[in-house]
């Protein structure tokens, strides 16, 4: 589906060197439009929203906060460790925010698997609904997180 000039823009921010160096599509090869109505169907589908997602992110980043770099198990579920990178990084749908350079890393230690997120990627989960393109290190599906956020 063809999408507007302003998400034209947008997606133009996410390549590779505009805001990072490996930007946030990964290797998808849809436009930004597409994106953003999968992810939309796919949370309705596990009947969520993209603002309890972000919450339940932003829980265990706050968790990891309070000890950095230093795994930390949550509810004997969940180890958590979050990593700062110093400075800001500003949203690619120019929204005027810039998060933190933080990372999380969640281990649901009962599923074995592991997934990554930015401060940043809270953000764009919460506010845009966008959960990166495929292929990027930080794209985790609606379905992923679901499952191992323990939504």
């Amino acid at each position: 589906m063809k999408q507007n000039p302003k998400l034209q823009t947008i997606q133009e921010n996410m390549a590779p060197g505009a805001y990072t160096a490996h930007g946030f599509l990964g290797d998808d090869t849809r436009n930004l439009l597409d994106i953003l109505k999968q992810d939309q169907f796919d949370i309705n589908k596990l009947g969520t929203t993209h603002e309890e997602v972000a919450r339940r992110m932003r829980y265990f980043t706050e968790i990891g906060i309070t000890s950095p770099d230093v795994p930390i198990v949550v509810d004997d579920i969940y180890e958590v460790t979050v990593d700062d990178h110093r400075g800001y990084i500003p949203c690619p749908f120019a929204d005027n925010v810039k998060e933190i350079k933080r990372n999380t890393k969640l281990t649901n230690l009962t599923l074995g698997k592991t997934i990554y997120w930015s401060d940043l990627t809270i953000h764009m989960i919460e506010k845009h609904g966008f959960y990166e393109g495929k292929g990027s290190f930080f794209r985790n599906d609606p379905d992923t997180l679901y499952m191992l956020l323990g939504l």
